[in-house]
């Protein structure tokens, strides 16, 4: 089945939408690509998070939306990840319903939500942080299997001190702002390199010559996170999206799968904005490898009650759960998504001269997309719109055509094609270069319409 034409599924709307995303590049081809203007403002730098999408698009992406479909009030992003089309949204007044699989994402973004009291939370990190140098303690509060192999003897103390302090405070909502700048603490003072998602030990000489103190760190990355707290705090106070510290809109995070099905009862969004887990590697982004050292440092009761006992049972744990994760695909498995996209079907042919694990990395991660996009499609209203933001990968050396399947995906649940905008990577946080493939320089923004009852 191909994607619809743009020539026999135009309604004045969805004409009307494309000509405005059109528009942006008149003056500038480039517009969409952000170069030099992609800067993380406020809450979108609080962590370094992996492949975060870029917020001045996505808050183009709304203002176009909202000028067309002006009645637009939920927008939802199955695959939340650091949370920026949650801020965007937020930014807006808007309500918001999100997913993700990790608890870190969970963290990240129920933490961004609010509330927002400035003067407390200031005189609470102080105390933390006076409270973690001061502490004399050499306990080490964790133990997980690798903690020497990642943390030096000294980490380890002052991590743990970190820990202690931060467990004191009495209100979550405080713990939960401090337990993020902690995991881009771990980040950069574990054994572990920076320069890639996945858990790679550093050199030796590398290692012998790294002194790194994690609680100075920790004071640097929470200092710089409080001026980013109190932005975004006041930028929602002036545009009166806070009433007393609270948001005024409803925000609801979901630690799920995003092929879970949706409660019957759950409100249907007006607007999907997403970035599947794409990547660059055997299959998605590491997203659970990065997550993987800081949520052993944090109590992960804090993230939420739906944080599940055994979430971090192996460092691949988290993305095995995600899409692609389990690459055990069946014929009867794939008998659906191949019927709907033929592109898929000419790749997996090309692939099979290669060896098997090739075609299976791609079949279980579009498999697992096709199944997300039932509960996907249940979430979005008749007439609302999809916004898909995705790079086309290669596998064995040929590229994966990512944004062709999907629209033969969504062509095939009574979706409508409004645009395809190409866009080049300048800065997305993604690995530089690995032994799978090169580095993809662009992305597709699929923009897609629901058909009405």
């Amino acid at each position: 089945m191909r994607p619809p034409t743009q020539t026999n599924t135009d309604t004045s709307k969805e004409k009307r939408l494309r000509d405005g995303l059109a528009r942006r590049s008149l003056d500038n081809p480039d517009f969409w690509s952000f170069r030099g203007n992609a800067k993380r403002h406020h809450a979108h730098g609080l962590m370094q998070y992996p492949a975060m999408m870029v917020p001045q698009m996505v808050g183009a992406l709304l203002v176009e939306i909202r000028r067309v479909f002006p009645t637009t009030r939920l927008v939802a992003d199955p695959f939340v990840g650091s949370g920026t089309v949650l801020t965007e949204t937020m930014l807006r007044g808007l309500d918001f319903y999100g997913r993700d699989v990790n608890p870190l994402a969970a963290l990240l973004c129920r933490t961004k939500a609010g509330p927002f009291f400035p003067e407390a939370l200031q005189e609470r990190v102080e105390e933390v942080v006076s409270a973690a140098r001061n502490d004399r303690g050499s306990k080490v509060d964790v133990d997980f299997p690798g903690l020497d192999k990642w943390f030096t003897k000294e980490a380890q103390v002052d991590l743990s001190r970190i820990r202690r302090a931060i467990k004191k405070d009495s209100s979550k909502w405080v713990r939960r702002f401090l337990w993020i700048a902690l995991a881009e603490t771990v980040r950069q003072t574990s054994n572990s390199r920076t320069s890639t998602f996945k858990l790679h030990i550093r050199a030796a000489d590398d290692l012998r010559d790294r002194v790194v103190v994690p609680i100075e760190v920790f004071a640097s990355v929470v200092e710089a996170n409080l001026e980013r707290y109190l932005a975004l705090a006041e930028k929602l106070r002036k545009k009166k999206r806070t009433n007393r510290g609270r948001y005024t809109g409803n925000v609801r995070l979901d630690l799920v799968d995003a092929r879970a099905p949706i409660a019957k009862r759950a409100a249907q969004c007006d607007a999907v904005i997403t970035s599947p887990p794409y990547g660059d590697n055997a299959t998605t982004v590491p997203y659970g490898q990065y997550s993987y050292l800081p949520l052993q440092w944090i109590d992960l009761s804090d993230i939420g009650d739906d944080v599940k006992a055994d979430t971090l049972r192996t460092t691949h744990e988290i993305d095995r759960r995600s899409l692609g994760g389990s690459r055990r695909v069946t014929s009867d498995s794939l008998e659906g998504v191949l019927k709907a996209s033929p592109a898929l079907g000419r790749l997996l042919k090309r692939l099979d001269e290669e060896p098997p694990d090739r075609a299976g990395r791609v079949a279980s991660f579009v498999r697992d997309l096709w199944t997300s996009l039932t509960t996907i499609d249940a979430m979005l209203k008749p007439g609302g719109i999809m916004v898909w933001v995705l790079g086309n990968r290669r596998v064995a050396g040929r590229i994966v055509p990512l944004d062709n399947i999907l629209k033969e995906l969504l062509a095939s649940r009574n979706f409508v094609l409004v645009t395809t905008i190409k866009r080049r990577i300048p800065s997305k946080r993604m690995a530089h270069r690995n032994s799978v493939a090169k580095t993809m320089l662009s992305e597709s923004i699929v923009v897609i319409r629901k058909r009405g009852k």
